[in-house]
């Protein structure tokens, strides 16, 4: 039977009572404390995410993770959050679920399935591989889009360090399809729909996701994690991304922190700006001012000048 960590310090201390005396000094030294994401409800999720996806709430630089001019062309409609679903079952796993009107998450296997494919309207196929897979020509969306004539693309990553390299300009080559048109019929449809997927639609490819939406729907990794989990039920984030991830969330949050200083630096810059023109207005209205209270006095002391002259005893009539 295995020792639990208190019994084993018990035995191993260094304390006079102690059963063992080390012949060094030691120090048990930190444990890796696995990541302990707190849950979040669906429903306390649908209700923090209400808020409206646009160039105001969103926390980032334009051109950085959207291209430039992106929320002129897309609108809110593009990322509201879908009825939950109350029902997984087992077979589901095989098909692509939607965690927003713009965006699917799915296996490799489900682009078996054309028929679906067209009638979800789905207009680019990205696959999120090793490069291990790249180099022997697997998980790929090349004959798929060919049949269906949409567009298909890859992202070849060797490692969680590469990937998370990748995010920023991933998420932007995303949105930069999403806004290739106006986004949005008049009923509020996405007219662009991209299908994220890797071999089992559980693994790279739910990262990708899950980072997708953190960035745009401003949300923490907790509700990233538990809101795509509660679309697709069997995605598989293990420690090793779990870590690429809550990296990803600091390098966010440093992110925001940067644009909120350069937001405010440039609101400051406006209103000092204003100010100044204010004050430049009112300067300039009091030379006006004193200007013309001087051309005043100069009139008035010239007419009394007039007045104060002697009256001539005669008047040439001829004049």
């Amino acid at each position: 039977m295995a020792l639990t960590s208190s019994l084993a310090e018990d035995a191993t201390s260094q304390g006079v009572g102690a059963r063992y005396t080390p012949n060094h000094e030691y120090s048990l030294g930190n444990r890796r404390q696995k990541t302990d994401q707190p849950m979040v409800s669906y429903e306390e999720f649908d209700v923090q995410a209400r808020q409206h996806v646009n160039a105001e709430n969103h926390a980032f630089q334009q051109g950085e993770f959207v291209p430039d001019g992106f929320f002129n062309r897309v609108g809110p409609l593009c990322f509201t959050i879908p009825p939950p679903m109350f029902q997984w079952t087992y077979e589901m796993r095989r098909r692509a679920q939607s965690l927003l009107p713009c965006l699917y998450l799915g296996p490799w296997s489900c682009l078996a399935d054309r028929g679906r494919l067209v009638q979800e309207g789905i207009t680019l196929l990205l696959a999120v591989r090793d490069k291990r897979l790249a180099m022997a020509s697997l998980i790929s969306g090349r004959r798929a889009a060919e049949a269906l004539q949409i567009e298909e693309g890859t992202v070849d990553f060797a490692d969680n360090q590469d990937l998370i390299a990748m995010l920023p300009q991933l998420i932007n080559h995303i949105n930069a399809h999403v806004a290739s048109f106006p986004a949005t019929e008049p009923s509020g449809h996405a007219r662009k729909k991209v299908l994220l997927f890797c071999e089992t639609g559980n693994g790279p490819s739910a990262v990708v996701a899950i980072a997708y939406l953190m960035v745009m729907l401003n949300i923490s990794l907790p509700q990233a994690l538990q809101y795509v989990s509660s679309r697709r039920f069997c995605i598989d984030i293990d420690e090793s991304a779990s870590q690429l991830l809550l990296s990803f969330e600091s390098i966010l949050d440093a992110k925001r922190v940067v644009e909120q200083a350069r937001r405010a630096s440039e609101t400051k810059n406006t209103t000092l700006k204003g100010a100044s023109s204010r004050k430049r207005d009112a300067a300039e209205f009091d030379m006006v001012e004193e200007d013309g209270y001087a051309m005043g006095l100069e009139a008035g002391e010239a007419a009394a000048d007039e007045n104060r002259r002697p009256l001539a005893p005669f008047e040439d009539r001829s004049g």
